[in-house]
């Protein structure tokens, strides 16, 4: 048997592709947005955001913390 023969995972959502619902989750759940905007950091926003059912890493969210919101003005302190 080869590597290619075992069953392959189902690929995981892109970065891209969650940041797009999450933004999505934000226009849409204004009490979302507020919950959101009180995290303090990312690992907290993380875990909110995943129990609203989009995966996505703290990493990313810190990378893209100016772009979650109309406006650009960033989600947590730098």
């Amino acid at each position: 048997m080869t590597a290619s023969d075992l069953p392959q995972p189902d690929a995981a959502p892109s970065s891209a592709a969650a940041l797009h619902q999450l933004k999505q989750l934000l226009k849409s759940d204004p009490a979302f947005a507020m919950a959101l905007r009180a995290t303090t950091s990312t690992n907290e926003a993380a875990r909110l955001v995943a129990v609203h059912g989009v995966h996505v890493t703290p990493e990313a969210l810190w990378r893209h913390r100016g772009t979650l919101e109309s406006g650009g003005m960033p989600t947590w302190r730098g």
